[in-house]
């Protein structure tokens, strides 16, 4: 076999193997996926950072004139429904119950004289009267030493302390604030622009960035109608109450609020895979009568995968995916 015929079977060889590699790439080659534009509603989720909070707080109160002895609780401690958070100076007290005593042994002295005396009825029944009262002096004079611990109303965070160790008090003055924990919720600012989101709707879901994997639901309690600003941005309060809760959660602990809103109603869709950026310019690929044709489109928000359409397309025209 000579030099020319061996290259000859060689390039016959390369265009057998070259159109076999074509051949298999249009057998296996990727088919295109069209996409019917469509109008419908453009759904997402928005994220609030805030503060966990609690609802309810409450005042805890001296109950007499008198003064403070003994304080074992500091701003931030935690306390149970009966927990002492305080001890009141009870000299007051006793002072009261000593005297009640003492005016209690006198009435029953008066009526064993009268009723030993044989008294006249009345004279005796007014001295079991007079006993009587003061019985029921003594045994409120007693009961109320225990006023000298003033106790918690509620299971709480202790939020203010108001006074110290050996101040004085007056009847009904505050000692303490408790947060309840058992009314917890978000505070938060929401943006100018979502704000009108949550004012049509209630439910919210809350995550805590403490608490990884834990997730309660919260309802929209209170928007404010007056916008605050921080560092140029305008917002508006916001309050939700937590529906559930966990004895881990605690006031000031970091949340975000989730609310799956709709964010467009009734416009033209189509997923991103459709869209191709250029710059500042995007473009997207329309089937046009068996033909591609390339298109310009002015585009609005962005969700989940899906992309308004403001300008460019209309409702039922065919656009490519890309792979």
């Amino acid at each position: 076999m000579n030099k020319r015929r061996r290259w000859l079977i060689l390039f016959v060889l390369g265009l057998l193997v070259f159109a076999v590699i074509v051949l298999a790439w249009w057998v296996h080659r990727p088919s295109e996926t069209l996409w019917t534009v469509r109008r419908g509603d453009l759904t997402g989720s928005l994220e609030v950072p805030g503060r966990i909070i609690s609802l309810r707080t409450v005042s805890v109160r001296a109950t007499f004139d008198t003064r403070v002895q003994i304080l074992p609780v500091t701003l931030g401690d935690m306390v149970l429904a009966g927990d002492i958070v305080a001890v009141l100076d009870d000299t007051s007290l006793k002072a009261r119950q000593k005297q009640a005593e003492q005016q209690l042994r006198q009435a029953e002295a008066a009526l064993a004289q009268a009723e030993a005396s044989e008294a006249p009825l009345d004279v005796r029944l007014r001295a079991e009267q007079q006993r009587r009262e003061a019985a029921d002096a003594d045994r409120e004079a007693t009961a109320r030493l225990a006023e000298k611990y003033v106790l918690a109303p509620l299971d709480g965070i202790v939020t203010e302390v108001i006074v110290t160790e050996g101040a004085p008090v007056g009847t009904g003055s505050v000692l303490l604030r408790l947060a309840d924990l058992h009314a917890l919720g978000v505070s938060a600012t929401v943006d100018e622009v979502d704000v009108q989101y949550f004012e049509a709707v209630q439910d919210v879901r809350v995550t805590v960035d403490a608490l990884p994997g834990w997730e309660g639901r919260g309802k929209v309690v209170a928007v404010g109608r007056s916008a605050t600003q921080q560092a140029g941005v305008v917002g508006f309060p916001l309050t939700a109450r937590l529906v559930d809760t966990t004895e881990r959660l605690r006031p000031g602990m970091t949340a975000t609020i989730h609310l799956a809103a709709v964010l467009r109603q009734n416009v033209l869709l189509v997923p991103e895979q459709a869209v191709r950026v250029v710059g500042e310019r995007a473009f997207v690929t329309v089937i046009h009568d068996g033909k591609r044709e390339e298109r310009e489109v002015t585009l609005g928000l962005r969700s989940g995968g899906m992309v308004e359409v403001a300008v460019g397309l209309a409702e039922g025209e065919q656009v490519v995916l890309a792979p």
